[in-house]
């Protein structure tokens, strides 16, 4: 069987019959709702890139990669349980929103507190202890609550709502990308516009459009759910790791400036797995409608890994092509990143079916077994990189190297 025929049996094994047009309908307000997201992002993402230097673009992406990964136990992981209790109790969402809330102020402190150290190894010569911690608080603090808010409108059934506030957080803040780059200010002016934008978002949506409910603390809901919301918060953190630590660890063993082009690099990586999140959460529904009655199971996710490594390589391919083609086309600092991107072909793909995979594991009501795995695959990962960077700094060799480490996750 060719690939395109594999490719095109597993998707329409999964949305042929009578509801294909459904399906298809479902997809474009998923998509429709994270074009406008997407560009969005990309207008805050290649703004800001060429706004800061190199070094310091790799400074603020893994200071943010440290508070993204420490967000993960935001609230103690009230902030999930809160998504589950809008969709099947929404009278009781108050309570979790309080239990998030009063559990936020305890894990910001410690948080900081945990990070520390990190200034202290990594940033302590290069970034004031203020910025550092504004950095932080906006990912552990402020834009993590923005997203609690959007999941629980998400959870009542408010999709409107739920994009609103997604669309008006990312909005804000490629405001104030462009902001920076018009007067030209450094890493601190960006660490103060960045923490007053992200501030103003959350403000912004709290009057507006925070979910209809009061918030109320319950001990006794804490106390017996909290081993509930740590486990949601290891798993996710588990997986939010996986695409941040890397970050850290190339500012750790290399220098600021190779840091910045790592995180242009990953970024555009990443930008090839958005529409396909939209196909993911349609695949993933109907495959736990069908339950047990998943009919040719191992083909269709065969077929459906065909789709994702086509899709993946030939967009990546075209986006390396334009941008070797015309390398000033988004700024220098981002045409600085085309060598290594250019060696990084098998990396989207196969991080796309890593995502998927762990996908299938939440279809099968796996939590524990993707929490584990994700775990590992950051240990594996992220011992496979430090020794790539110990042995070599060269950005071919990387690069290529890249995809080796990728494949063999996989």
């Amino acid at each position: 069987m060719s690939f395109a025929a594999t490719a095109r049996d597993g998707i329409l094994g999964t949305l042929r019959a009578p509801d294909l047009r459904r399906e298809a309908l479902n997809y474009g307000k998923l998509m429709s709702g994270t074009l406008g997201r997407m560009g969005l992002q990309a207008l805050y993402f290649f703004v800001l890139a060429n706004a800061l230097s190199l070094a310091e673009l790799g400074l603020f992406a893994s200071a943010a990669a440290v508070g993204l990964m420490l967000a993960s136990f935001s609230g103690l992981g009230f902030g999930g349980l809160a998504f589950r209790a809008a969709a099947g109790r929404p009278r009781l969402l108050g309570r979790y929103l309080g239990a998030y809330f009063a559990g936020l102020c305890l894990t910001l402190p410690l948080g900081l507190a945990l990070a520390l150290p990190v200034w202290l190894a990594l940033f302590q010569a290069a970034m004031p202890l203020t910025a550092f911690a504004a950095i932080l608080l906006v990912e552990m603090g402020i834009w993590r609550s923005l997203e609690v808010l959007a999941q629980a409108q998400t959870g009542l059934g408010r999709y409107g709502a739920s994009s609103l506030i997604l669309t008006l957080g990312a909005s804000i803040r490629a405001a104030g990308a462009v902001l920076l780059a018009m007067t030209g200010g450094g890493l601190d002016a960006w660490v103060a516009i960045y923490f007053v934008t992200n501030l103003l978002a959350l403000a912004v949506v709290w009057y507006f459009l925070r979910p209809a409910a009061r918030l109320r603390l319950r001990l006794r809901l804490l106390r017996a759910r909290l081993r509930d919301g740590l486990m949601f918060a290891v798993s996710y953190f588990a997986l939010n790791a996986q695409g941040q630590v890397d970050k850290v660890i190339v500012l750790s063993l290399a220098d600021a400036r190779l840091a910045g082009i790592y995180a242009i690099a990953s970024r555009l990586v990443e930008f090839t797995a958005l529409p396909l999140r939209s196909f993911y959460t349609l695949y993933t529904r109907r495959l736990i409608g069908e339950g047990r009655r998943i009919r040719n199971a191992v083909r269709r996710i065969f077929a459906m890994e065909a789709a994702i490594l086509g899709i993946s390589t030939l967009g990546f391919l075209v986006l390396v092509a334009i941008l070797w083609r015309w390398p000033g086309l988004l700024g220098a600092n981002i045409a600085s990143a085309v060598p290594l991107l250019a060696l990084m072909l098998a990396v989207p793909a196969f991080r796309n079916l890593l995502e998927f995979h762990g996908e299938l594991y939440f279809v099968g009501g796996r939590m524990t077994a993707r929490a584990i795995v994700a775990v590992g695959l950051v240990v594996l990962g992220s011992g496979a990189l430090a020794l790539l960077l110990w042995s070599t700094q060269d950005i071919t060799r990387v690069g290529l190297w890249l995809n080796a480490i990728y494949a063999g996750l996989y």
